[in-house]
């Protein structure tokens, strides 16, 4: 039996780039869609449900950092990788694009190697992810919060740090504490120590407790 081709939305407005990062990505067998711009991109976005998103930064319609808005605020789309294309003179933008959640940026001119690399480790990440997420499904059947428990915990939502706001959307994505801190770029222990004060401030009774919160509740974290 095939193993499903992972689908990559590849999102560049030159066509001879785009076509060339097609062929070498479809050699690498992986299904690519192509898109000229941001608006089109959206528009395919809602039918071909990609694996991973490859996104130039300027383009005429829509940008990718708005595309990467689009994408972050859809709880259909916003656990997509997304990987930034970009020119040196772009700084500021790929700024903009790092804060709204881009995952990756890589500098044209660049290799098809560092490309390939940069696709593998969003993609191992996403596979992990995947997998604890299983895991936190069936804790979820297992563990009961009541009503009046998750009405304290979400009053005392905005009483968290800007870093525990962040944490707490990637538990809600079912991230563990290494995953978070190879995300965060943050210790273990630090991550952990932030899962510790979240609770204590939501008023959540353990781990457990946390991650059954942050699935039911991640469409407004």
């Amino acid at each position: 039996m095939n193993e499903r081709k992972l689908k990559v939305l590849l999102v560049e407005d030159e066509q001879i780039l785009r076509e060339n990062i097609a062929q070498f990505l479809e050699l690498k067998k992986f299904k690519v869609i192509q898109a000229k711009n941001g608006l089109e991109a959206d528009y395919i976005l809602k039918k071909a449900n990609p694996d991973i998103i490859i996104c130039d930064i300027s383009m005429p319609f829509m940008n990718g950092i708005q595309l990467l808005k689009q994408v972050r605020k859809n709880d259909q789309y916003n656990h997509i990788p997304f990987i930034f294309l970009t020119a040196k003179a772009e700084k500021e933008d790929l700024r903009t694009g790092m804060v709204s959640g881009a995952d990756d940026y890589i500098i044209k001119p660049f290799t098809f190697s560092e490309l390939f690399n940069s696709i593998q480790k969003r993609i191992e990440r996403l596979s992990q992810i995947r997998n604890n997420s299983h895991l936190s499904n069936a804790l979820e059947g297992s563990i009961s919060l009541s009503s009046e428990e998750e009405h304290r915990a979400l009053s005392q939502i905005e009483t968290l740090s800007k870093t525990e706001s962040k944490i707490l959307k990637k538990i809600a994505l079912g991230m563990t504490s290494l995953l978070i801190s190879q995300e965060l770029n943050i210790s273990i222990r630090t991550a952990e120590n932030h899962r510790h004060n979240i609770c204590k401030k939501l008023n959540l009774k353990g781990s457990n407790s946390l991650i059954k919160f942050a699935l039911k509740f991640k469409s407004v974290l």
